[in-house]
């Protein structure tokens, strides 16, 4: 039997810690554990420890799951990191990488010494043109990204993006149209990570709406606490007050529709040639009841809510319906998932590089300690022959 290759994809969002361990085996991909810790308050609610609920998830995740022998791999927000997609003029592939830096010198608002930057080329098998993503964020931001998995002595191998890592998700689970653009929308609690697949090519934004603002709609029409209005937004669907709980939030949803007709247009402003196909909804808010409709209206796309994972199969110990209860909160997890196991479409990794070279030493020290010491014993043998 071929030997299994295991990863944990870990997504701490604002709402909840969510892991995903894949398991790799004769080239299937099968889900062998699972697990969705919701946290105590929302990460960005006035007033929150987010250091304390950010490590109390960890811990009581390591308390459940064992990562011993696995690879880690962990996702950082869009909005935290800076993503920018270049055309490069025609070039010899050996020239990319001394262009690419220049441009990532002139785009990049931060000095360059103050970010890890990764880069990953694009093709379109039918167009000549070679497109770059670039994609950094802050030392200081990674490394406090990281602090939270170090205090528990939890060690990461990937740092991804998450739109990247729903790029993954996306190509490896075949939700992406072959034939056209697809745009996926995740929409969680405080924005919507936005992810264009078209033909060999990734383009992401980030829209500052989020479920956090249908909630807010509620607060303010019906006089509610924010606890209150997030109760009545969760059981809309079943309530006799259903039409006026979707007025209430429709202006929220002609705000989240016209920012993703915006990302279309500039996108599509770009490759003249594009048409987009379908849309693909993830995340807890897209269970909003009318949303997936208005947005069919208004984008004159097909709309696809994904409630299942067609490429994955579940493990003797995955409960299925608590699996697929938690399907459209797992996508980032799972491109993680994806990435650790290099199946990825996109393999960027914004691990500082002193970590992969400490750990890099660390893995060939015993070889080389085991290769001194031949070589010491060959030189005492030749030493006692002259003698």
């Amino acid at each position: 039997m071929a030997r299994a290759k295991t990863v944990w994809g870990i997504d701490i969002g604002q709402c909840a810690l969510k892991a995903l361990k894949l398991r790799e085996v004769q080239g299937q991909v099968e889900v062998e554990q699972f697990e969705v810790i919701p946290h105590p308050q929302i990460l960005s609610g006035p007033d929150v420890d987010r250091e304390k609920i950010i490590g109390d998830a960890i811990q009581r995740f390591l308390a459940g799951h064992s990562v011993a022998g696995t690879h880690v791999a962990i996702s950082v927000p869009g909005q935290a990191a800076f993503s920018r997609f270049v055309k490069l003029p025609p070039v010899e592939a050996k020239r990319i990488p001394d262009i690419v830096r220049f441009e990532a010198e002139q785009q990049i608002p931060f000095p360059i010494n103050e970010v890890i930057w990764r880069y990953q080329t694009f093709r379109d098998p039918d167009s000549p043109d070679v497109e770059v993503g670039i994609f950094a964020m802050k030392k200081s931001d990674v490394a406090q990204t990281l602090h939270h998995f170090n205090l528990a002595s939890l060690k990461v191998d990937t740092v991804q993006v998450a739109p990247l890592a729903l790029y993954n998700f996306m190509m490896f689970d075949e939700q992406a149209d072959a034939d056209g653009a697809t745009i996926l929308a995740d929409i969680g609690a405080d924005k919507t990570d936005l992810v264009v697949a078209d033909r060999g090519r990734v383009w992401t934004r980030t829209i500052q709406i989020g479920g956090n603002n249908f909630t807010e709609a509620l607060v303010r029409t019906f006089k509610l606490s924010f606890d209150k209005a997030e109760e009545l937004k969760l059981s809309a669907a079943s309530s006799k007050y259903a039409r006026q709980i979707f007025q209430a939030m429709r202006p929220v949803f002609a705000d989240l529709v016209q920012e993703i007709q915006r990302s279309i247009g500039f996108y599509t402003s770009l490759h003249r040639d594009t048409r987009f196909k379908k849309l693909v909804g993830l995340g807890n808010g897209f269970r909003l009841p009318g949303l997936q409709k208005f947005m069919e209206q208004n984008l004159n796309v097909n709309v696809v809510r994904v409630d299942g994972f067609s490429k994955l199969t579940l493990g003797a110990a995955v409960s299925a319906p608590s699996f697929h209860e938690n399907v459209p909160g797992l996508a980032v997890a799972y491109g993680l998932g994806v990435q650790g196991l290099g199946r990825d479409k996109v393999g960027t990794n914004l691990l500082p590089e002193e970590i992969v070279r400490y750990r890099l030493w660390k893995r060939k020290r015993p070889s080389f300690i085991a290769a001194a010491v031949l070589l010491l014993s060959d030189l005492r043998q030749r030493q006692a022959t002259k003698d």
